[in-house]
């Protein structure tokens, strides 16, 4: 039976229909932006539309045009690319050399074989091979494996530049903060100092000498118009670059001495890391612990200048502050250094006879404090109108339907955020004068007890209290065992000035009688801005009774 048509229903069909047309896109790119502005990119375009022609192929679109990276496929154009002649059933993808097309070597293949399948083939212009055949596909995908094999060589030599580069003390990219990219004068690529070279050596400084957290850095450097997150303060305390060194992971784990200036000495780095030798005694000191409410900055050791640490020695069960200078015998009980603060406290009691008098100068001083921010208060309510109104605006834009919910939602929580910030700044700066003589009367009630007051505090409240009182800290001295203080609040000195003015006083004077209107000028101790700027921000302290005195 030579008739086979009877059979045709048993005939099977291809399901993969694949479409054979004459239409085709064009992709140029080049590796980098400084490539970018050169005749490369035209002149791709000019070499692939002339290729085009030649076949009598119809381009549909271009893409690429800019610089992407061909080490991997995942690329903006080039995805956009893959996209486009998939759902526009495109059969042609024309490139000026196969490199063009993708570096990613068997990953390239993969990608060449899965367009092959639904019937779009990539022709490179350079390099011309029947994509039909299996000696072309073969030849195509060798030029691919060469195209990573040369990107594979160029990487080898470019790591290894810059692996040297680091062996030989330079560092390598972009310069880190406090830092800016230069050229030596024999042209080769080096960091030096810039504007925030200073602002990280303080930074440094805050943290070893003060014993600030990074959360109190980043309050200060607010505080001086800085913005700067908590995270970077960490990553700045673990970069050795600041102390003059490299790390890098082409190093392998190794550190190197740079050429580069360094910021802050190796021990300054080393006792801000944390870093720094252990203890040989094994004491073990702790963060918070309400036996040392004094170190963490605040008493300084008068022979080396250096803030007391604090320690237990755990037989004995027995705090003590200590210098942490190497060399240093400065060591005292904690109990004992602390009876001493509570001492000098005790020196700024203030007598009844007093009351009425310093009650007078308060009130003045807190005249002079409320005239000095009443600029800064109106400017803060001016920024809070102003963003008040374009909250109120995106708001009614919203819902007539001119922005949809994710820019409200983004714009509106950052109005929001900066509504808050600048009422908080409002609520710092200003009191209402109608609580005045009910702040005075509180406040002037615990200093006639101050130093039992610091007793009776917790740990955070005694750190608190003792920084506003005497914001530039103790001393004390181990050769007479002895503490001094240096700057004293201005309500402190206040204090200390008016006791002295009635103790001059005969005995029996009136003193609720002595005029202290103009007193603070005469006296030489008129608040100076920094204790003004200290008190404000010192003003939401969680001692309500204190809220006059802190402001002060």
């Amino acid at each position: 039976m030579s008739n086979l048509n009877q059979f045709q229903s048993f005939a099977k069909q291809n399901k993969r229909k694949i479409i054979r047309n004459n239409n085709a896109v064009i992709y140029t790119r080049v590796s980098g932006s400084k490539q970018e502005d050169n005749t490369s990119l035209e002149s791709q375009k000019i070499q692939c539309t002339s290729y085009a022609s030649r076949l009598k192929l119809n381009i549909s679109s271009y893409f690429g045009g800019t610089y992407e990276s061909a080490k991997t496929d995942d690329r903006k154009e080039f995805s956009k690319m893959i996209t486009y002649v998939k759902r526009n059933k495109i059969s042609f993808i024309i490139v000026y050399s196969i490199d063009r097309f993708s570096r990613a070597g068997a990953s390239a293949i993969s990608k060449v074989e899965e367009l092959k399948k639904v019937g779009i083939n990539v022709l490179s212009v350079t390099q011309p091979v029947d994509v039909e055949t299996s000696t072309g596909m073969f030849f195509q995908n060798l030029n691919l494996l060469f195209s990573k094999y040369d990107n594979d060589q160029r990487r080898d030599k470019t790591v290894m530049g810059m692996r040297q580069r680091l062996l030989n003390g330079y560092w390598m990219g972009k310069a880190p903060l406090g830092y800016k990219n230069a050229r030596d004068t024999n042209n080769i690529p080096i960091i030096v100092f810039d504007e925030n070279a200073k602002i990280i050596r303080n930074i440094f400084l805050w943290k070893v000498n003060e014993g600030l957290t990074n959360t109190q850095i980043v309050e200060r450097l607010q505080s001086h118009g800085i913005k700067m997150f908590r995270q970077h303060i960490t990553k700045i305390f673990k970069n050795p670059v600041y102390c003059g060194l490299i790390a890098h992971n082409l190093l392998d784990g190794e550190i190197i001495q740079g050429k580069h200036p360094a910021i802050v000495t190796k021990e300054i780095f080393l006792k801000a890391s944390g870093l720094q030798a252990k203890n040989p005694h094994n004491y073990k000191q702790y963060k918070t612990n309400e036996n040392l409410p004094l170190k963490g900055g605040f008493v300084k050791c008068t022979k080396c200048n250096k803030p007391l640490t604090g320690y237990i020695v755990k037989k004995k069960n027995i705090h003590y502050y200590k210098c942490g200078t190497k060399g240093c015998c400065t060591n005292k009980s904690a109990k004992a250094l602390n009876n001493q603060f509570v001492h000098i406290l005790g020196k700024y009691k203030i007598d009844k006879r007093m009351i009425a008098p310093l009650k007078v100068q308060l009130k003045n001083t807190f005249e002079y404090f409320s005239n000095s921010n009443e600029d800064n208060t109106a400017s803060l309510k001016y920024n809070l109108k102003t963003i008040k109104g374009k909250l109120e605006k995106i708001e009614e834009r919203y819902v007539i339907g001119e922005i949809d919910s994710t820019l409200y939602e983004k714009f509106s929580k950052k109005f929001k955020d900066e509504v808050k910030t600048i009422e908080q700044e409002i609520n710092k700066t200003s009191l209402e004068k109608s609580n005045l003589d009910f702040y005075i009367d509180k406040s002037l009630e615990l200093l006639c007890n101050l130093h039992n007051m610091w007793k009776l505090g917790n740990y955070s409240e005694k750190q608190q209290l003792q920084n506003l009182l005497f914001p530039n800290g103790i001393l004390y001295s181990r050769e007479k065992d002895s503490c001094r203080t240096t700057e004293a609040n201005s309500v402190l000195e206040l204090i200390g000035s008016l006791s002295m003015i009635l103790n001059k006083n005969k005995k029996g004077q009136n003193n609720t009688n002595v005029n202290l209107s103009h007193s603070v000028p005469k006296m030489g101790v008129e608040p100076t801005r920094s204790n003004e700027h200290m008190a404000l921000n010192h003003a939401c302290l969680p001692i309500p009774a204190l809220r006059c005195v802190y402001i002060l």
